[in-house]
């Protein structure tokens, strides 16, 4: 709200001065407003043409009352055309006002005016908005920066259209379809006219040729027949066509007229539509493993008519093999209606667990319609989550995983152990046991159990021509069972991408000994960055795992794990060996990454108890070990002090006797000493005595029987031949 100061002067003699205050408002500018000019009335042009705005139409005079007296003869009035018309210009002399030139004076309009000219286009209303202002005479016209010096207000301009066209048919066949008996209203698809020259209140129809299978009226008056209606009635759906029930196809003509140029006739067809009934919903019903209920509802399944009737019926007419259709009371059901499924009382219950699919055929019907033969599909679900968006390297051999495929919860649920049964192979690829050895190709399993996927025991080989291809889409196809629940089929979807093997980290890691792995049980604190090395991830997005090659040196004790476990998979163990990575190798089963994984190793307190009881067990073995050699050595040394009893040897042809004899160790030189002269009767002799060097002998035999020698009278111990000591031999000590 802006305030402005009028003065109102008395005559000259009298010198007194009157103020007042006028409040101009810009909210409601233009027809609705007064002017708080001497004249704004806007001015009227003919569509196309052009109008005069002079002093009788614009006069802004009554400024000059803002000044004194004096000074009102050394300003002049001024104008600013803010915005320009948008359907027209304005001439002011020989030029167009424009944002660059929008100013003249109260001069120019009292003595030449200015020109409004129209752009001849449909419209109806036009105008501008202007400011203006005192300003000095002689100077240029510059707008004061105080807005409170400044009146902005609108010029309105009507235009009267010409009616020069005539009204056009939009519809190129007018035409309605109609179902017997019923009531359709009119659109703008059946019925359109448009003239530019014209609002559709002045569009007249007018039936020339009555319809003979009904009759046209208006909303409210649906039983009188009418003859004449506007396209505005159409337009806001108020006219009607009421079929009476016959079954024939008719037309009528109608006329159209805008009141200035020639009625125009037309035909309108009358199409009769059967009545019909169909369904627009029926999805059929899915429920998980241990599920045996699920609720039948319209958004599985749902019918409509184009008939009067809406109650739609659905009676069954062949019940389901292995289960019942319900109430929400559990009363065994043969029919129902759409209403019943809107409001969910109705149920699907399983009664046997043989099968994984279950179907019931039904017909749907009204009073004046029905649809036969038809069939609600239900389709048990497995309760496995399978991972989302996987992707597996193509030619590389990846381990199936619970990060792939995981039936935990039906396990827990069954206290069972799921069993897999393979419907379909993979497209590029096959699923197979184990690790293809040398020279051999692995089969692919026909069925594998949840224990196979938990212990790695499968592997997806890929192998696809991938020439000019970035991906392509592969799925496994199974049947997973479990004891007291239906069987389900499922689908494990994956794609396959090109291997890259630049995306693959590579480590080196020392190969580690008894001692090394036995402090690395004992302190699992260590962080290992390796790639590719653990379980699956518990977010598996578009991630795959790869394995690395085991060195030499585990290839030579493979299968082997001291510490009590056998070939047994740790999720965060590290990789021994120097890892290796090559098309066609068996990755360690878990999905590959393109990205480098940190896999941290904690100690856990639930680990196997073995990897503690068993080094103690092996400490506690050297311990016997020990104490047994020492106790042999002591009673070696105790033999050594005894008199030494000579022995005749036996005949080459008697075996030698090893019974209750210890074995000796290899590396011990066994000397076999023989006697000069018999001992006694029975004891075999030589023909004649032999140097007792050449008759000792050093045995290097796996376990030498261990012969004492007999003792001997003092007097004879001087008939002992003594030679020196054989040659010790490579990896040979004496005792």
């Amino acid at each position: 709200m802006d305030s402005m100061i009028f003065s109102v002067f008395s005559p000259p003699a009298a010198l007194e001065t009157q103020t007042f205050k006028m409040d101009v408002s810009y909210e409601n500018a233009g027809t609705d407003r007064k002017s708080l000019l001497l004249a704004n009335t806007g001015a009227v042009v003919t569509e196309g043409d052009s109008v005069v705005i002079d002093k009788s139409k614009l006069d802004a005079s009554n400024l000059m009352f803002k000044l004194p007296t004096p000074q009102r003869s050394s300003h002049e009035v001024w104008f600013q055309v803010k915005s320009l018309p948008q359907h027209g210009v304005i001439v002011v002399g020989e030029r167009n006002l424009s944002v660059e030139k929008p100013n003249f004076s109260q001069y120019i309009l009292n003595r030449y005016g200015i020109t409004y000219h129209h752009d001849d286009s449909e419209t109806r209303h036009d105008s501008f908005v202007f400011d203006t202002w005192l300003n000095p005479k002689g100077k240029p016209a510059q707008r004061p920066l105080d807005v409170s010096q400044l009146l902005e207000e609108w010029f309105n301009i009507t235009v009267v259209p010409i009616n020069e066209q005539p009204p056009v048919l939009k519809t190129k066949t007018p035409n309605l379809s109609v179902v017997p008996g019923d009531i359709v209203a009119l659109g703008l698809q059946n019925l359109n006219v448009e003239d530019l020259d014209n609002p559709s209140e002045d569009i007249q129809y007018t039936v020339v040729s009555k319809p003979n299978n009904g009759y046209l009226a208006l909303g409210g008056s649906l039983n009188e027949s009418v003859v004449s209606f506007t396209q505005a009635q159409i337009n806001s759906g108020k006219v009607y066509f009421v079929h009476d029930g016959s079954r024939a196809s008719v037309v009528f003509y109608f006329s159209i007229s805008d009141g200035h140029h020639e009625p125009v006739y037309k035909l309108f067809n009358l199409e009769l539509t059967e009545i019909t009934i169909s369904l627009v919903n029926n999805t059929g019903l899915a429920l998980k493993q241990g599920q045996t209920c699920v609720a039948l509802t319209q958004g599985s399944l749902a019918a409509e008519t184009n008939g009067k009737t809406t109650t739609v019926h659905y009676r069954i007419t062949k019940l389901p093999r292995y289960g019942k259709i319900l109430w929400l009371d559990n009363q065994d059901l043969r029919q129902f209606e759409q209403e019943d499924l809107r409001t969910g009382h109705l149920f699907y219950h399983m009664t046997s667990v043989t099968s994984g699919q279950d179907s019931f055929e039904f017909t749907v019907f009204t009073s004046e319609a029905n649809l036969t033969n038809q069939v609600v599909n239900i389709t048990v679900k497995p309760l496995v989550r399978f991972g989302k968006g996987v992707r597996i390297p193509n030619g590389i051999v990846v381990k199936l995983n619970t990060g792939f495929l995981n039936a935990t919860e039906l396990a827990s649920l069954t206290g069972s152990d799921p069993i897999f049964e393979v419907v379909s192979q993979p497209k590029y690829g096959k699923l197979a046991r184990g690790k293809a050895k040398a020279g051999m190709k692995t089969e692919p399993v026909e069925s594998f159990s949840f224990q196979d996927v938990k212990q790695e025991r499968l592997s997806i080989e890929l192998n696809a021509n991938m020439t000019e291809v970035q991906e392509l889409n592969d799925s496994l196809v199974f049947v997973v069972k479990a004891e007291n629940v239906p069987p389900a089929k499922g689908e494990f979807r994956f794609t396959v991408v090109p291997y890259d093997p630049s995306l693959v980290k590579r480590t080196e890691s020392p190969i580690l000994t008894t001692s090394s792995l036995f402090s690395q049980s004992l302190n699992q604190t260590n962080q290992t960055t390796v790639f590719g090395v653990g379980t699956a991830l518990p977010s598996l997005s578009t991630s795959f795992f790869s394995t690395q090659r085991p060195s030499k040196t585990d290839q030579k004790f493979k299968g082997r794990n001291h510490w009590g476990n056998t070939n047994r998979n740790d999720s965060t163990g590290t990789t021994l060996g120097k890892p290796t990575m090559g098309r066609g190798e068996d990755l360690s089963g878990i999905p590959f990454m393109m990205t480098p994984v940190r896999v941290e190793s904690y100690p856990q307190r639930t680990s196997n108890p073995l990897l503690v009881i068993l080094p103690l067990l092996v400490l506690l073995l050297l311990l016997i070990i020990l104490v047994v050699l020492f106790l042999l050595l002591r009673r070696n040394r105790k033999r050594k002090q005894k008199p030494l009893n000579l022995k005749p040897l036996p005949s080459p042809s008697t075996p030698l006797a090893c019974h209750d004899q210890p074995q000796r160790s290899a590396a011990v030189p066994m000397v076999t000493v023989t006697p000069l002269s018999p001992s006694g009767p029975g004891s075999p002799a030589l023909d004649r005595p032999l140097p007792f060097a050449n008759q000792g002998s050093v045995s290097n035999s796996a376990s030498p029987p261990n012969c004492s020698l007999k003792a001997v009278n003092p007097e004879s111990s001087d008939q002992l031949i003594r030679t020196t000591l054989p040659t010790l031999q490579q990896n040979q000590y004496w005792v």
